[in-house]
């Protein structure tokens, strides 16, 4: 008998438990609208909202000791020129305890338990699959939800905005994006939607490194432009777009789109990439290198309207001729092949459901035309296109013509679509002097064989990579020998001193005409 009532007791344990754990959700419903006439949670259902607002909580609030913390490192240039893991603190992914004064708010940061469903689901729509939740959980009127998301807004938008008010943050801006991202995920996590490095992000703190301590070391000494052999005609242009760059509230007040727009085209090796990046370098502008062979109509609208973040800035559109031909894209003509096997595939070889990457709609010309000047206008950008071809280039965007006075002239269709047509062409020879000066100055002799050369051959056409390698050449021999003379001298055991550099064969060269492998002999 006394287990029969042992039996009755378990099993009517049991069942209250069973019953409790069933109203256990209305229980805790309850219990929740309870605390919340007292308590209130706020959640912050976009990714960029809850960067920001990590970002600005960690900047300005006073925070508990006491959390779960996550550690990391990336890859990153640093600006002694080594290349390296940057170890890291990431915020935002873990629960935290902040501090309004002296009352206390929760932070609290989960990824959606229904995404990992949804992954399951084939025909599913994936869009929120990666979405990160924030929730802020506090005293009623004790905290100003509003101010508190403004302010964060704010800050992240004076981080991209050219309204910096320190040397440090104006430092920040010359970055380089690449649209679309780069396929290396190193590369990937170095670009974000606001056009800053990951280590700009307010939400990482590094770990025995500044963030003025990273980021790709200068080409050269000094303002990039100085150190680029061009005449002073393509110099100047900086002041162009400086004036350009400074004076937005002037454009606006004329009615005058704030933007430009220009073509540079010469032979390759001309220096018209290099002039783009020293723009954009020594002027602190964010440039953003498009590859239009491997983007649709929707990829490239989205990624231009996207640039308005960081304007103002430079959008680089480099080798057009290669991209379209007139209005034909040959590009995505010539790979076909390619695009058989990439259908319904996205960037990350996955299935594509959304009909995002669509590898069967090719960019076409409208739309580039559209995203430089159409309906939607997107001012604050200074677009650089450039071509070995210029027969190549459809009229709408603007072509340079000569006079019956031999000089040029260049129509544009539209302002702000394309303003200006640059070209660049094989180097003057003052211009070569001049660089066999800073290359060759530390060795007389040869500099002043050099500059022989250069009087001698007034006529011959050659591009500033061409000459940059010639005296190179000369450079790094007598650099070999002043170094390892005993190498040097097994090397070239007849030659003694250092040779002389490959002259060209006596002859006069039409200025018509490029130098050839047959042009050359060796001067002893």
């Amino acid at each position: 008998m006394e287990d029969i009532w042992k039996y009755m007791a378990g099993g009517a344990l049991i069942g209250a438990l069973g019953m409790l754990a069933g109203f256990w959700s209305k229980i805790k419903t309850v219990l929740w609208r309870i605390a919340n006439l007292f308590v209130q949670q706020i959640e912050i259902p976009t990714e960029e909202a809850h960067n920001a607002l990590v970002a600005h909580l960690i900047a300005k609030y006073k925070r508990s000791r006491m959390y779960d913390r996550m550690y990391g490192a990336w890859y990153a240039h640093r600006r002694d020129g080594k290349y390296g893991l940057v170890p890291y603190e990431q915020y935002g992914t873990r629960s935290m305890i902040f501090w309004n004064g002296w009352i206390p708010f929760f932070y609290n940061n989960a990824v959606e338990a229904k995404a990992k469903a949804g992954n399951k689901n084939q025909g599913g729509n994936h869009e929120d699959a990666t979405k990160v939740h924030s929730t802020l959980t506090f005293v009623r009127c004790c905290l100003n939800v509003e101010r508190l998301l403004l302010d964060a807004c704010d800050a992240a938008n004076d981080l991209t905005w050219n309204n910096a008010s320190t040397e440090e943050k104006a430092k920040a801006r010359f970055v380089i994006n690449y649209v679309p991202k780069r396929g290396d995920e190193n590369d990937a996590r170095n670009q974000h939607a606001n056009g800053l490095a990951w280590y700009q992000q307010g939400y990482y703190r590094l770990l025995g490194l500044k963030p003025e301590d990273l980021g790709k070391m200068p080409l050269h000494k000094g303002r990039a432009l100085d150190n680029l052999i061009f005449p002073m005609r393509i110099k100047n242009l900086i002041n162009e777009i400086e004036l350009w760059r400074n004076n937005r509230k002037w454009y606006a007040e004329k009615g005058i789109p704030w933007k430009r727009g220009w073509l540079l085209y010469g032979p390759p090796g001309t220096g018209k990439t290099a002039l783009a990046r020293a723009f954009a370098e020594d002027l602190n502008m964010p440039i953003y290198v498009f590859n239009l062979a491997e983007m649709s109509n929707h990829e490239l609208i989205k990624a231009w309207t996207d640039m308005q973040v960081n304007v103002p800035c430079v959008a680089l559109i480099e080798d057009i001729d290669n991209v379209f031909h007139g209005r034909e894209n040959v590009a995505r003509r010539n790979s076909m092949m390619s695009m058989m096997f990439a259908r319904d595939k996205d960037s990350n070889g996955q299935k594509d459901d959304k009909g995002g990457r669509d590898s069967f709609s090719p960019l076409t010309f409208d739309c580039l035309l559209n995203c430089l000047d159409g309906v939607e206008r997107t001012d604050g950008i200074f677009t650089i296109l450039t071509t070995n071809d210029l027969s190549k280039i459809d009229p709408a965007l603007g072509q340079p013509r000569k006079l019956p006075d031999g000089m040029t002239e260049f129509i544009s269709t539209r302002p702000g679509r394309v303003d200006k047509a640059v070209e660049l062409t094989y180097m003057e020879v003052a211009d070569k002097k001049l660089m066999a000066k800073r290359i060759l100055g530390e060795y007389p002799d040869e500099y002043l064989k050099m500059l022989e050369f250069v009087d001698h051959f007034t006529n011959l056409q050659e591009t500033p990579a061409q000459f940059q390698e010639r005296c190179g050449q000369v450079a790094l021999r007598c650099f070999w020998k002043e170094t390892h003379p005993e190498q040097y001298a097994e090397h070239y055991p007849e030659q003694g001193p250092p040779p002389r550099e490959v002259y060209p064969a006596k002859k006069d060269f039409p200025a018509s005409e490029t130098v050839s492998d047959g042009d050359f002999v060796q001067v002893p």
